[in-house]
């Protein structure tokens, strides 16, 4: 009991020195609860909204080790690490080290040993996602975290245990992001490392306004007449009404060379999340040079489609796609997802449909938003 109160005193002793002179850090702790767990296997680890710690492993820490792990899972949030898109069948200890790397070399950190990029052959100052899709496990490896830091924090598959994707915490952290850099308070976190959470912030922001934008725009519904709900303004003599979503929509995947498969996962998962609700059917056919698809599959088999049902590999004809529009020219609206390079569609038939574009980085954004704009809306999942 006794080192859980001077634990708990460290911790506070902590968050009031924030207060006064690291105001960032002080506002991303505070929307977290703290939680003692003494049965995990590693010192802190952050996700599901909550702190947690093990008092036996903060024990053997002095207060600038801890003051400095604190500050790394402080900046892990800020860049919403725990809570981004998780690839499939990805372990923990992956998302730890792709963490690190992303970090590497932003922060002056003395306790701390970042995992070295280089070490995996790879170009330092990528993203979190890109070390994702690139880093490979080295399996003379062990997991007891001492590989990583100059301090032993424990089991890195752990570190990572509370990760998951969690849009409501990103927006969470966004907002206060955007107050933070309205006040100019960023405290010790150098220029270089605040340009990199704001733009992770924005690039987030972009493609959820967007598609939360079309979707409202599509839905639609139709008013039924019935007497299980009777109409109270006509004293209940009249009948009733509700109404019943009908929303239908179509979403065509380029699944051309060039689109890889950790774009779409990417992307299988955005629609699953931003389409969950209000929206009667969701078609997705899979089209490169030509139809792959003759008949449309249903999101709810998009994990199946993504894993072991991609058709194609080709070059990209956008016709394709509006070609199958035009012979089932019903749906409400149509997203594409597309690196964008193709020839230019000519939409040359009458539709009531309302498109978007889905781009799965920020370079293909640039290239082709201006054509893409003529036609629907567009937008980027991630900045790479």
């Amino acid at each position: 009991m006794a080192i859980q109160i001077n634990i708990a005193d460290r911790f506070k002793q902590l968050a009031e020195m924030w207060y006064l002179r690291e105001p960032a850090f002080f506002a991303i702790y505070c929307i977290n609860d703290l939680k003692e767990n003494p049965y995990m296997n590693c010192a802190i680890r952050c996700g599901d909204g909550r702190i947690e710690y093990n008092p036996e492993f903060i024990w053997s820490l002095n207060d600038n080790q801890l003051e400095e792990l604190m500050q790394t899972e402080m900046i892990r949030l800020f860049l919403k690490h725990p809570y981004s898109r998780r690839p499939i069948n990805c372990p923990n200890e992956k998302m730890i080290a792709a963490s690190d790397m992303s970090l590497y070399g932003h922060y002056d950190f003395k306790e701390y040993k970042f995992v070295n990029p280089l070490d995996f052959g790879l170009e330092a100052g990528k993203s979190y996602e890109f070390y994702l899709n690139n880093a490979n496990a080295n399996d003379d490896d062990n997991d007891d975290g001492i590989v990583n830091v100059n301090v032993n924090l424990g089991s890195m598959s752990e570190r990572a245990a509370l990760w998951d994707e969690d849009d409501e915490r990103c927006d969470k952290i966004n907002e206060i992001i955007e107050q933070i850099n309205s006040a100019d308070s960023w405290g010790s976190i150098p220029g270089e490392l605040t340009e990199k959470i704001i733009a992770s912030s924005k690039a987030r922001i972009d493609y959820r306004k967007t598609l939360s934008g079309f979707r409202a725009s599509i839905i639609s519904s139709k008013r039924h007449l019935t007497r299980m709900r009777p109409n109270r303004r006509f004293d209940f003599q009249q009948m009733g009404s509700k109404y019943d979503l009908e929303t239908r929509l179509l979403i065509a995947v380029d699944t051309s060379a060039s689109i890889s498969n950790s774009d779409l996962e990417n992307f299988y998962g955005v629609m699953q999340r931003m389409f969950r609700y209000g929206v009667s059917q969701i078609d997705v056919i899979q089209f490169d040079c030509k139809l792959q698809t003759p008949k449309p599959i249903r999101l709810k088999n998009a994990k199946q489609l993504k894993i072991n049902g991609v058709k194609g590999r080709g070059g990209t004809d956008f016709h394709v796609a509006f070609d199958y529009l035009r012979d089932h020219n019903f749906y409400d609206g149509m997203i594409i997802f597309t690196d964008g390079y193709a020839s230019l569609p000519q939409i040359d038939f009458f539709t009531r449909t309302k498109f978007a574009w889905v781009l799965p980085d920020e370079k293909c954004y640039e290239a082709n938003k201006e054509w893409m704009k003529k036609i629907g809306r567009v937008c980027f999942l991630n900045a790479k």
